[in-house]
């Protein structure tokens, strides 16, 4: 009886340890989790003064006008409210780091913005587009770590023109809003699954998008070559990180040039950061924006927008080419007999933004993205290798 008992009791205290082993695995994870940290830092420019006025016009009126502290206290609240799974955020004043340790600074950077108004009929079609990043880096180090590029967007149809005011008005509901196409709501999506990477991950970097010269003909403006480059390298980021779920490098454009970039805050503090040397390069060339009308009826024509660009992926270091190949996305838009004026360039650009997506999903080994790629010309087998090579380095990434 005594054994029996005494085993029983040995059993028991097996048991017993099993269950706290189970009690304790999900609150081990959950820790583990969140062993990556980072002191939430609040809004920034990525720019000096004049910069912001003139790349963000709208934005800058609006926050001159409206203070970052509310701004700041908004979006503490939606992370707050959805905080991320993988990093615990300290909301501690930046200035109590004296840069003797090692610390990971999160801040969201305001990058530029966009504004198209476009008449159909007796309205106007407004898009606003405001392009910031999810910018970490090591404050004692000065160093970029990684970067998840966001972008506001509000679409919307007025019965007249817009003035600056309108814009304004918008911009200010992107900004300071809590809708789900607001800042605090799409950044703290972002965060969702951020992860830090450690110093065995590879860098990936945007290194540059350039323009053909049939593409340079068919701007609007011949000033607007810089921004667009600059833009169209913001979004191109901005697809990899979001299907790939890797933070990228700032792109070495617009305000990331020479290795460095600028981070001004709320407190007037300006720092200046070092971005590292990426172990891959993506490049892009824009090479042809073609359009026409496919079908036509009285009451409406069918028209067909073909985005044609070249990727090309490297390491810098060696010189080895992962991926280099010309690849196109087509969209249709439907134009109605009262839109007396179509605007093609944002159609264009629409569909290009659209080709980059769909290139960020082949590499992220995205389901829909196999007839993607079968619809590319030559394709083959060389796109097929190559495609493999991008899914293997993206993989070196996370």
């Amino acid at each position: 009886m005594y054994s029996r008992t005494k085993s029983a009791s040995r059993a028991f205290a097996r048991l017993l340890a099993c269950a706290l082993c189970l009690a304790v695995w999900p609150m081990a994870v959950q820790a583990a989790d969140k062993s990556q940290q980072a002191y939430w830092a609040g809004f920034a420019y990525t720019a000096d003064a004049a910069a912001v006025q003139a790349t963000t016009p709208h934005a800058h009126a609006v926050l001159e006008k409206r203070g970052l502290i509310p701004l700041n206290q908004t979006l503490a609240q939606g992370l707050k409210r959805r905080p991320p799974a993988n990093l615990e955020l300290i909301d501690q004043p930046v200035a109590m780091l004296d840069g003797t340790t090692s610390a990971t600074v999160l801040a969201a950077a305001l990058d530029r913005e966009l504004v198209s108004i476009e008449p159909i009929g007796d309205q106007y079609k407004v898009l606003v587009e405001v392009a910031l990043q999810a910018l970490f880096f090591d404050f004692r180090e000065r160093q970029v770590i990684a970067s998840y590029p966001l972008t506001l967007q509000r679409i919307d149809v007025q019965d007249y023109r817009p003035d600056n005011d309108d814009i304004d008005a918008i911009v200010a509901d992107l900004l300071y809003g809590n809708a789900a196409t607001s800042l605090s709501q799409v950044l703290a999506a972002s965060l969702a699954q951020a992860k830090l990477p450690d110093a065995a991950v590879r860098r990936l970097q945007v290194g540059g998008v350039t323009l053909s010269d049939a593409v340079r003909a068919k701007l609007p403006d011949p000033k607007w070559e810089a921004p667009l480059r600059a833009t169209l390298a913001h979004e191109l980021s901005k697809t990899l990180s979001s299907n790939t779920g890797v933070g990228l490098l700032p792109p070495a454009s617009g305000q990331a040039i020479g290795g460095a970039m600028a981070a001004r805050f709320a407190d007037g503090k300006v720092y200046q950061l070092k971005i590292p040397e990426p172990d891959y390069v993506i490049n892009l060339q824009v090479d042809a924006l073609k359009n026409g009308v496919i079908e036509e009826t009285p009451a409406m024509k069918t028209m067909l927008f073909g985005a044609f660009f070249t990727a090309k992926v490297t390491e810098p270091f060696s010189g080895k080419v992962y991926f280099e190949q010309p690849l196109r996305k087509g969209a249709t838009k439907v134009v109605p007999v009262t839109q007396w004026q179509v605007d093609q360039w944002s159609a264009s650009y629409e569909t290009l933004l659209a080709g980059f997506d769909a290139f960020a999903g082949a590499a992220a080994k995205r389901a829909d993205s196999r007839g993607w790629l079968d619809e590319q010309k030559p394709g083959g087998r060389p796109l097929q290798q190559q495609t493999q090579a991008l899914q293997e380095l993206i993989k070196s990434c996370r």
